[in-house]
């Protein structure tokens, strides 16, 4: 049966939507309400007085559209391993640095990481064929998807073959300066499970390379308790 987004918004965007889960899912997407994915590649971090690439993995968790979770760590070449954490329930914006768990009060961090959730969401593209989304185009290859709740708003590129090329978003990075997250994906794709995800997926800031990672496994819809967004785990053991 054909894909039937439930989005608001104009009949052409809906359409083109429509379309791009086409070209990436066929007939059967997935329905993606939680999430967890693994990933490995590297990371541009700053070592003293210079940046440089590193080792990085990673442990994504998400509940769209309103949760997500990271968990990294760092493998600088001849110095201690780095782990971290960031988190976000819907409502708060909660850290681990050090080995210390923050809750933090930045309004503009905890904007920044409920925007990058978006930003992922809108890369998977089944997120978006909800009640709770509008969509407007402007182009016959470029979505707009804004979440009505949060009035977040991702844009997308789509390829000719309406693939998704990239997704950006407008945040803060670590630092607090203001700027555009891109996330750039390969044309060439993997299948893990039932999601079918980019080999590659390239993040900037303005246009300065972040990190490039690959997808590793995936588990569609996992059972995920509320407290694993709010850290509860972490602040268990201390």
């Amino acid at each position: 049966m054909p894909v039937l987004p439930l989005a608001q918004g104009e009949p052409q965007a809906r359409d083109l939507l429509r379309r791009a889960i086409e070209a990436s899912y066929g007939l059967r997407p997935p329905v993606l309400d939680s999430l967890k994915l693994s990933f490995h590649g590297r990371a541009r971090v700053r070592l003293g007085p210079v940046n440089a690439w590193v080792p990085v993995s990673a442990e994504a968790t998400f509940r769209f559209p309103d949760a997500m979770r990271w968990d990294f760590t760092v493998r600088p070449l001849g110095l201690p391993v780095q782990r971290g954490v960031e988190a976000y329930d819907g409502h708060q914006y909660y850290s681990v640095r050090g080995g210390r768990v923050l809750d933090a009060d930045d309004a503009a961090q905890l904007e920044s990481l409920r925007r990058r959730l978006w930003a992922i969401a809108a890369m998977l593209l089944t997120p978006l064929s909800n009640t709770f989304v509008r969509l407007h185009s402007d182009s016959d290859h470029r979505l707009i998807a804004t979440h009505t709740h949060s009035q977040d708003s991702a844009s997308i590129t789509l390829r000719p073959d309406r693939s998704v090329e990239q997704v950006e978003v407008t945040c803060a990075n670590a630092d607090g300066h203001i700027g555009t997250h891109t996330m750039r994906l390969s044309e060439d794709h993997v299948t893990l499970g039932d999601l079918i995800l980019p080999t590659k997926v390239h993040a900037f800031w303005n246009h300065e390379p972040h990190f490039e990672v690959e997808a590793e496994g995936a588990v569609c819809n996992p059972s995920i308790d509320s407290g694993l967004f709010r850290l509860e785990d972490l602040i268990s053991r201390r």
